[in-house]
C-alpha cells in the first residue's frame, strides 16, 4: 500500500509541476522560472496568477508521497533506507534457493547455521534480523541419527521445537511465536564435501501460521553430530559389505552362478511387499547415499523398513518413497 501511495504521489507531483509550468509561459519570466525550479513555493503564493488546479495536484502528490514515505519507515525501515541510499536493486542472496513465509511475510533466508543443537535460518543483517527460523533439536536429538529427519502431523515421538521471530515495523515489538508439533518437516543433509554440507528441508506449519520454508540447504561446517553419524554409517556400511561379501562367498560354494544387482520397481515393491520380504537390497537416496541390508516390510505410515546389522545388533531405517531415487536387489541371473 505505501509503495502505491509514494508511486501515485509522484505521478501526480509530476504531472501538476509540468502543467504548472506550461501554463506559467504566459506570465513573467519570474514567475515562470519560479514554477520551473520551486513549484512547491507557489502553493502559499496568491495573487501572482498561478493557475488553481495545478497546485492542487502538487499538494495532493506531496501529501501523497509524505504519507507513504512515513508508513514505510513505520512499515519497512530497511527497504527506505535502501531507497535513500540508492540501493534499489539488492542481489539475490546467494547462500541458497530457499523461500518461503513467516506469519504471511516473505521469508528468504540469507544464512544458515547450526547454533548448538539449533538449526537457524536469518534473513536480514546481523544486528537487526527482519525475520529468522529457528529448528531446535535439545528435545529431538535421536532424530538426528536417522538419515532422513521427518515428521508428519500425527508422528509419535519427539519432535523439534520450532522459534518464529518476525519484524512487525518500527513502532512495534518484534512477533514471536513458537510451535512445538502438528506440522510437516523433511529434512535430508548430503555427506560432508571438503567440509561443506549440502542438503534439502520442506517445513509446512498449519494454516493459522502462514508459515512454509522449501528449498535447498548449505551449511558452511559440517556440524558435529553430522561427523558422528558418517563415521556410524561408514562402520555399519563396511560391516555390512562385510557381511553381504561373506554371504556371496558361501552361496558361490553352493551355487557357482555369477549374481549381479538388478534394479526392482518401487511401485511393485509397494504392491506386493511380501514377495520382496528377506531380501538383500541396495538403496540409494536422491541425496547420492547409498544403503545396503535387508528389506523387511512397509510401516503403517508407507515408509519402507530397511534392516541393518551393526555389530551384535541390528537396527532399522525408514525411508520415504519419494526420497528414494534407485533400489536394487541381489539376485542371480
Amino acid at each position: 500500500m505505501e509503495a502505491l501511495m509514494i508511486l501515485a504521489g509522484g505521478l501526480l507531483l509530476v504531472v501538476g509541476w509540468l502543467w504548472l509550468v506550461i501554463a506559467a509561459i504566459r506570465l513573467s519570466v519570474g514567475r515562470m522560472l519560479l514554477a520551473l525550479f520551486l513549484a512547491p513555493l507557489t502553493l502559499v503564493l496568491r495573487g501572482r496568477g498561478y493557475p488553481t488546479w495545478p497546485r492542487v495536484l502538487l499538494l495532493l502528490g506531496i501529501v501523497s508521497l509524505v504519507i507513504g514515505v512515513l508508513e514505510l519507515q513505520r512499515q519497512q525501515p530497511e527497504r527506505l533506507a535502501l531507497l535513500l541510499s540508492g540501493g534499489w536493486s539488492v542481489d539475490a542472496p546467494t547462500a541458497s534457493d530457499l523461500q518461503g513465509t513467516i506469519m504471511g511475510q516473505p521469508f528468504v533466508p540469507e544464512r544458515i547455521l547450526w547454533r548448538g543443537e539449533d538449526l537457524v535460518f536469518e534473513e536480514g543483517p546481523p544486528d537487526r534480523l527482519r525475520r529468522s527460523l529457528t529448528i531446535r533439536f535439545a528435545d529431538a536429538g535421536s532424530l538426528l541419527q536417522e538419515p532422513v529427519i521427518q515428521r508428519l502431523p500425527g508422528d509419535e515421538g519427539a519432535w523439534p521445537e520450532l522459534v518464529l521471530q518476525w519484524y512487525s515495523g518500527a513502532l512495534a515489538a518484534p512477533g514471536l511465536r513458537k510451535v512445538l508439533d502438528d506440522y510437516s518437516l523433511s529434512l535430508d543433509f548430503a555427506e560432508p564435501v571438503q567440509g561443506q554440507v549440502e542438503g534439502r528441508i520442506h517445513l509446512h506449519l498449519p494454516t493459522i501460521y502462514s508459515t512454509w520454508l522449501t528449498g535447498r540447504v548449505e551449511l558452511a561446517s559440517a556440524p558435529p553430530w553430522l561427523l558422528e553419524r558418517e563415521q556410524a554409517e561408514q562402520l555399519a556400511q563396511q560391516q555390512a559389505a562385510a557381511h553381504t561379501a561373506a554371504t556371496d562367498v558361501r552361496e558361490e560354494r553352493q551355487q557357482p552362478q555369477e549374481q549381479e544387482w538388478q534394479e526392482l520397481s518401487l511401485l511393485a515393491l509397494i504392491d506386493e511387499p511380501a514377495l520382496f520380504s528377506g531380501s538383500a537390497v541396495r538403496l540409494t537416496t536422491w541425496s547420492g547415499r547409498v544403503h545396503l541390508g535387508t528389506f523387511r516390510e512397509f510401516s503403517a505410515e508407507q515408509r519402507l523398513i530397511l534392516a541393518q546389522a551393526r555389530g551384535a545388533n541390528q537396527v532399522e531405517l525408514h525411508f520415504h518413497p519419494l526420497d528414494i531415487r534407485m533400489i536394487e536387489s541381489r539376485v542371480t541371473p
